[in-house]
């Protein structure tokens, strides 16, 4: 995957993350966002270490060209709301090398 493609569709699930984070609970069913937010992050968990900490840095240079304040500022707390920058690495070990 070239460097160009990953800091794309980090920006965008980023910015997406973040518009749905800041939607207005009549426009969007909070307990949907929850399930939808569960699933992303259930994901992200299965990702190495090393590879949710590249992520999460993506995230954060995403957030640092985001335009609007109130966008930058929920972008930068993505990594931190789907826990990309834990060090627990065996919270999904099922047992099988990668």
């Amino acid at each position: 995957m070239s460097d160009t493609l990953l800091t794309t569709l980090a920006a965008t699930m980023a910015q997406l993350v973040t518009a749905i984070d800041l939607t207005d609970e009549d426009d969007v069913d909070p307990d949907l966002a929850t399930t939808w937010f569960e699933d992303v992050a259930d994901n992200l968990g299965r990702l190495s270490a090393d590879d949710r900490h590249r992520l999460a840095a993506l995230f954060r240079e995403a957030a640092m060209e985001e335009t609007r304040p109130e966008f930058r500022e929920a972008m930068l707390e993505v990594p931190e709301n789907f826990g990309l920058e834990d060090d627990d690495d065996d919270r999904y070990d099922d047992g099988d090398a990668a």
